[in-house]
C-alpha cells in the first residue's frame, strides 16, 4: 500500500455497522484516525425471516451515505466493507449487496466464517503474544461472542490447531424465543443457559476444553466487562480475573434489560444482548482451567487494517504455517499415518520445485499442494474403498484456518483426485469450479499423484535425490537399492495425469 494511505474500513455485522478510518505510517503499521457505530438489525430480520426486510435496506444505505460524510474530510484513498454472519445467511444478501453498490459506490464482501477468524487473529496475534508471557507455549482458547455466531480459534503452543462457528450467538438466541418467554425472566434466562450447556458440552471433549490454561474473550461486550472489572497490563490488553467475572455473572443474573441499562449505563440494543453473551462466555470459563480473561482491544476491523498493511509475503509465512498445523491437526484427528503423509508432502514439493517452470502457478499454490498431501489419506478413516472420494468430502467439510471456502474447495479436489480416476467434465463438483481453479487442481493432482506412488509401500525409503526433464519424460532417481518394482507399478498406474498435464512420462531410476 502507498506509505501514507488512508483507507476505511467497515465492518457490516448482525446487530451494528462500524467504521474506522485509519492511516499507514509507512512503517507497516497504522494509526486510528477516527470512528463510528451506528446499530442496524440485519440478525433480527435474518435470523427470524432468512431475509432482510426492505425497511433495513434502507436504514443500511443510509448509515454508510452517513459513514461517506464522515470519510469525506480525511481524503480517505480506500474503503474496504465486510459482511459477516447475517449478511452471509441472508437468502437476499446478492440484492442487499447490489442495491448498497448501487446507491453509494461500496463494494461489500461477504466473509466465511474462516476468513472472519483469520481477520480476528491478525488483528489479536501480535498484542498477545507481546503482553502474556508464555502465551506461544500454552493452550488457548480464543473466543468470539458475536449476535449470530460464537467463533473459537484453538491454540496449542501459539499455533491454531482447530477452528469452529457455533451457530450460538445473542440476537440468534432472541429471536428463538419468539415471544414464548415473553415477561418470563427466569424461564429466558433457563433458555439461554440450557442452549449453551449443551452446545459446549457436545463439543468439548473434541476441542479439549480443560486442557485450556489461557482463555481470550473478543468483542464488545468481552470489553464492556472488562472496562469494570479488568485490569490494564498493557495498551491492548486487559485481564480479568476468573472469580471476578463469575461474581458480575451473579450480579446481573436477576436483572432485567431495563435494569441493566439503568446499573451499567448502556443502550438498549446492547443491554439486551449482554446477557446471553455472558451466558456463552460463562459457560467456556466454567469448562476450562484459566484462572483469567484476556481481553484484547482489538477487533476485525484491526484485523482487516493490519491485512492491508502487512506485507503479503508476511501474510503468507504466517498463515502458511497456520494451515499446516491445522492440517496436521484434521489429519490425525482421522487418524491418518503420518509418516507417510509429512513424506508425501516433502515428495511433492521436491517435485513442485522441479517442475516450477512448467507449472505457472502462484507462489501460494506450494501450500495448496501440501494441504492436500497432509490430508489425502484423510477418507480412509471411513473406508478404504473410495476413500480419495470420502477424503474429499471431509476436507469440504471440515473448517481449516487460514483456508477460505474457495481455498479449501481446491485442496478437496486436489484429495478427490489423487488417486483413481482423473478430473473429467462429468464431474459436477468439479466443473462447478472457475477454470482456472480447474486448472490448479489438475496441475497439482498430477504431482501430487506422483509423489504418493512413490511411497506405495507405506516404508518412506524412495527418497528422491534429485529428478530432471530428460526428452518427453520426468526422470526421478533415488539412492535406495532395494526392490522398486511396486513403486514402478504404481507411477505407471498414477502417471496417466501428469502425463495428460504436462506431456512428460515420469520414470524412477536407482542412482548410486
Amino acid at each position: 500500500m502507498p506509505e501514507k494511505e488512508i483507507i476505511a474500513v467497515i465492518d457490516i455485522g448482525s446487530s451494528a455497522m462500524r467504521l474506522l478510518i485509519a492511516q499507514a505510517d509507512g512503517k507497516g503499521d497504522w494509526d486510528l484516525l477516527d470512528s463510528a457505530e451506528q446499530p442496524l438489525a440485519l440478525g433480527k430480520d435474518v435470523f427470524r425471516n432468512g431475509f432482510i426486510e426492505r425497511q433495513t435496506m434502507n436504514r443500511a444505505v443510509k448509515i454508510l451515505q452517513g459513514f461517506q460524510e464522515l470519510m469525506s474530510p480525511y481524503g480517505v484513498g480506500r474503503v474496504v466493507a465486510i459482511g459477516t454472519s447475517a449478511l452471509r445467511e441472508s437468502e437476499n444478501r446478492e440484492m442487499f449487496v447490489d442495491r448498497v453498490m448501487l446507491q453509494t459506490g461500496i463494494e461489500i464482501r461477504v466473509v466465511d466464517g474462516v476468513e472472519a477468524n483469520q481477520l480476528t487473529w491478525l488483528a489479536v496475534r501480535e498484542p498477545l503474544e507481546e503482553s502474556i508471557t508464555g502465551f506461544n507455549r500454552s493452550n488457548a482458547l480464543i473466543i468470539e461472542v458475536g449476535a449470530g455466531n460464537t467463533d473459537l480459534m484453538i491454540l496449542h503452543q501459539g499455533k491454531i490447531s482447530n477452528v469452529h462457528a457455533l451457530p450460538i450467538g445473542t440476537l440468534r438466541f432472541l429471536q428463538k424465543l419468539k415471544g414464548s418467554y415473553d415477561g418470563n425472566l427466569e424461564g429466558v434466562r433457563e433458555f439461554f443457559r440450557n442452549q449453551a450447556t449443551r452446545t459446549v458440552k457436545a463439543m468439548s471433549h473434541e476441542i479439549g476444553l480443560s486442557r485450556v490454561s489461557k482463555l481470550v474473550a473478543i468483542g464488545s461486550d468481552a470489553r464492556l466487562v472488562a472496562s469494570r472489572l479488568g485490569r490494564k497490563i498493557s495498551d491492548d490488553i486487559s485481564v480479568i480475573p476468573r472469580d471476578a467475572f463469575r461474581a458480575f455473572m451473579k450480579e446481573i443474573e436477576e436483572l432485567s434489560p431495563e435494569q441493566v441499562i439503568s446499573k451499567l449505563d448502556l443502550p438498549w440494543n446492547e443491554a439486551e444482548l449482554l446477557y446471553p453473551a455472558m451466558v456463552i462466555f460463562d459457560t467456556f470459563v466454567g469448562s476450562t482451567r484459566a484462572d483469567e480473561i484476556l481481553v484484547p482491544s482489538a477487533s476485525i476491523r484491526q484485523g482487516l487494517l493490519v491485512n492491508y498493511a502487512a506485507s503479503r509475503t508476511a501474510l503468507r509465512e504466517i498463515f502458511g504455517t497456520q494451515v499446516l498445523a491445522g492440517c496436521r491437526s484434521l489429519a490425525k484427528h482421522y487418524h491418518v499415518d503420518m509418516r507417510h503423509a509429512e513424506f508425501v508432502r516433502k515428495q511433492a514439493l521436491r517435485i513442485y520445485e522441479a517442475m516450477n517452470t512448467e507449472l505457472g502457478l502462484g507462489g501460494y499454490h506450494k501450500l495448496f499442494l501440501e494441504a492436500a498431501a497432509l490430508l489425502h489419506d484423510v477418507g480412509i478413516f471411513i473406508s478404504a474403498t473410495s476413500h480419495h472420494k470420502h477424503g474429499q468430502y471431509i476436507v469440504r467439510n471440515s473448517d481449516i484456518f487460514g483456508l477460505s471456502s474457495t481455498d479449501k474447495e481446491i485442496v478437496s479436489h486436489i484429495v478427490r483426485y489423487h488417486r483413481r480416476a482423473k478430473p473429467q467434465r462429468s464431474h459436477g463438483l468439479y466443473m462447478s469450479l472457475w477454470r482456472t481453479d480447474r486448472t490448479v487442481v489438475q496441475k497439482l493432482s498430477a504431482l501430487l499423484r506422483i509423489a504418493d506412488a512413490l511411497d506405495r509401500s507405506h516404508t518412506q525409503q524412495i527418497k528422491i535425490k534429485k529428478l530432471g526433464v530428460k526428452g518427453d519424460r520426468l526422470v526421478i532417481r533415488t539412492s535406495y537399492s532395494g526392490d522398486l518394482s511396486l513403486e514402478e507399478m504404481s507411477l505407471k498406474e498414477k502417471g496417466d495425469l501428469f502425463e495428460d498435464v504436462f506431456g512428460l512420462k515420469a520414470v524412477l531410476r536407482y542412482e548410486g
